[in-house]
């Protein structure tokens, strides 16, 4: 069989086969920009705003000194994604939910899925509340799905979007999120510093108590043994400081007495007290005067106007008396202080002599020692002091690590749906889909539509492609066109099958057998035999038609014969057709000779067509004729044709356009294949001729039929 050129690609043919399936393109694409146009209809538009956020990965505060070194790269990378995941957290969409309140939002707010309405419309959990926690898991994800948190290639940009139904809603959460974002960042950073200075704190304490105890036992070691280092130095000069430090401590003494009698009669209002613990002249001349206003009240008659005068005039005094025993005692305090730091440094003078002076070697390793652990109590408590008041200082004056550098606008468009976008994709998915469907129906689903698609489907050489034609009248049927109009494209398709079949047709003394036949009713196959009978008995042939289609014969009325037996009668043996001459008919209008049936057959006619009366039938017509053609029936409905397959020197398989199924084509090709012996040429037929039973389907062959 020929089967060359199957895999070629002809343009004109693809482009022919998209102008036939135009309209199946075009009701596609109508289909899809419909559907967009009722989605873009019906949507609820989206609006999407953006803002932009810098992050600086350096991670400094106004306390730290400018740092000119490179950041590493991976570390930034690190800590912008840090900020990205941070942005997309649970924590910050929960302060911007608190912040904006969307638990009362109707947007974000948490409502009733369709499932739970329909649940309450039935009645099921009707009365069943959700606890807080889920009303703000729903709210929660509704606004994390709302949100898109990315940085901006590998810059340090962070971009936060945020889409809703309102441009304004859009733009005023995108920016409270950027906001509460930062306000976060400090608030954390200012945590982590308080954090660190209450750690601080607990061991400045420590600090504190050990370098007063460092301090107290180097004192006392100094104040126990003065008497006895001062003889051991032999020095006059820490003799005269021995004498300051007990004068001075003795005058602190004094004075923190008088401090505290001071003050005792302050807060009680004794004033006579105050002035004599004091002893200051300004003090003893207000009381003096207070006392005499006193004497002259307790003359003067209660609630007249004297007494209501001198009443305030002794107010006024005692206000004065009492701002003048703060400024003594203020002044008393600092003389205190001015005492104390005098002790201390006559301490300290007198440690530097001791150490100086001509000590025994043990004794100044107890004093050396004893001031070391007081330093390094000192320098540790300093240095603690001193990370903590930092602390305090850095928590004071943090700042964010991030700023926004372009706030969220209302946005003039909607974001969703993207009507160019859609209508765009509407349309190329439409045509692509509708070209998709125009292959398929061409290809495999569809009737086939081109000699190029026929080739494609099965093995068989296409032999000639059948022009759609109409009987005039006096015709019979369309086949008689052959020899009416011989110029006709129609006769011409015949003389080019002929062609095709005389290039395969073995050379023998006897005639050739050719079987027609189609893989379904009604695909014009009787039509198509009659006419190559005629053609190739215009030629000159000896020429024999034999309609084997005993379930439906139908050359009898392309003939426009009526006859009373058939092959039928003859094969099955019947008395009124014991020879074949009841049945030969001429044809009218050629020298081609006709086998006709008559009815349809009422038994399974593959048993009739598998005996030896029809073998032997074929084999003497062989040596009768030059050409015998066999009109058999379709493949699919019935099995007869597989049993006149042995018999034949070629077949033409007829296929109507445009009706024949490529599925039922293939089905027929394959039985065809099993049925006919090896290296059986097989020539394939285009028809575009419609018949006149084009609604007799496989049902007319099944069944018992009465004659007809």
């Amino acid at each position: 069989m020929d089967t060359s050129d199957q895999g070629a690609i002809d343009l004109r043919d693809i482009l022919s086969l998209l102008r036939r399936k135009l309209r199946l393109i075009l009701f596609t694409i109508g289909i899809g920009l419909g559907i967009a146009a009722i989605y873009i209809t019906a949507v609820e538009p989206r609006y999407t705003a953006s803002t932009l956020i810098l992050v600086d990965p350096s991670n400094r505060n106004l306390l730290d000194s400018p740092d000119d070194t490179g950041q590493n790269s991976r570390r930034a990378d690190a800590f912008i994604e840090s900020e990205v995941e941070i942005l997309r957290s649970n924590a910050t969409a929960l302060a911007v939910i608190e912040a904006s309140n969307l638990l009362s939002d109707p947007e974000f707010g948490p409502s009733l899925s369709t499932k739970d309405k329909i649940l309450q419309a039935i009645g099921i959990g009707a009365g069943e509340e959700r606890s807080g926690q889920a009303l703000v898991n729903a709210t929660l994800g509704r606004l994390k799905e709302a949100t898109s948190v990315r940085r901006q290639g590998l810059t340090y940009l962070i971009e936060v979007s945020v889409t809703s139904e309102s441009a304004e809603r859009a733009a005023e959460l995108a920016n409270t999120m950027a906001e509460v974002y930062i306000e976060e960042q400090v608030d954390s950073k200012v945590t982590a510093s308080l954090d660190a200075r209450d750690v601080l704190k607990a061991q400045l304490d420590r600090a504190q108590a050990s370098l007063a105890q460092s301090e107290s036992e180097l004192a006392t070691y100094i104040e126990n043994n003065l008497d006895r280092l001062a003889r051991e130095s032999g020095s006059d000069e820490i003799e005269d400081l021995r004498n300051q430090l007990l004068q001075a401590q003795s005058n602190r003494e004094n004075l923190e007495e008088t401090l505290v009698a001071g003050r005792s009669a302050l807060e009680g209002e004794d004033w006579n007290t105050l002035t004599e613990s004091l002893e200051s002249e300004a003090l003893a001349a207000l009381e003096s005067e207070r006392q005499q206003l006193a004497r002259r009240l307790g003359q003067t008659e209660a609630g007249t106007q004297e007494a209501i005068d001198l009443r305030a005039e002794l107010e006024e005094l005692e206000d004065n008396l009492e701002q003048e025993g703060l400024a003594e005692i203020q002044q008393l305090r600092q003389d205190v202080s001015t005492t104390r730091q005098i002790t201390e440094e006559t301490r300290d003078s007198i440690r530097r002599q001791l150490l100086s002076s001509d000590l025994s070697a043990e004794t100044l390793s107890e004093i050396y020692a004893l001031q070391q652990e007081a330093s390094i109590a000192r320098d540790q408590y300093d240095t603690l002091l001193a990370r903590m008041r930092g602390l305090e200082t850095q928590s004071l004056v943090e700042v964010a690590n991030s700023r926004v550098v372009s706030q969220a606008l209302p946005p003039n468009g909607p974001s969703f749906p993207q009507t160019s976008l859609i209508i765009a994709m509407a349309l190329i998915g439409s045509a692509g889909l509708g070209v998709g469907l125009a292959f398929l129906n061409e290809y495999y689903v569809g009737g086939i539509t081109s000699e190029h698609q026929l080739a494609s489907l099965i093995p068989a050489t296409v032999a000639a492609v059948i022009p759609g034609v109409t009987a005039v009248s006096k015709q019979v049927s369309v086949a008689d066109m052959t020899l009416d109009r011989p110029m006709s494209g129609f006769a011409e398709s015949f003389r080019r099958l002929r062609a095709s079949l005389d290039k395969r047709l073995p050379e023998r003394e006897d005639g050739n057998v050719i079987m027609v036949t189609s893989a379904a009713p009604s695909e014009g196959k009787s039509t198509i035999a009659l006419s190559l009978a005629r053609t190739y008995a215009a030629s000159g042939k000896r020429v024999l038609l034999i309609d084997a289609d005993m379930r439906k014969p139908t050359l009898h009325k392309y003939l426009g014969a009526e006859p009373q037996t058939g092959l039928l009668n003859y094969l099955i043996g019947d008395e009124d057709a014991q020879t074949v001459e009841g049945f030969y008919v001429g044809d009218r209008i050629s020298r081609l000779g006709v086998i006709l049936g008559s009815r349809r057959s009422d038994v399974p006619t593959d048993q009739i067509l598998q005996s030896e009366r029809f073998t032997s039938l074929v084999s003497t017509t062989k040596d009768s004729f030059d050409i015998v053609l066999i009109d058999t029936p379709p493949l699919l409905p019935v099995v007869d044709a597989r049993y006149v397959a042995p018999l034949v020197d070629c077949t033409v398989m007829c296929v109507r356009f445009d009706e024949t199924s490529q599925t039922d084509l293939r089905r027929a090709f394959v039985q065809l294949e099993e049925a006919l012996p090896e290296n059986q040429p097989v020539l394939s037929v285009l028809n575009f001729h419609q018949s006149v039973d084009r609604g007799y389907r496989y049902g007319g062959y099944y069944g018992y039929a009465s004659d007809s």
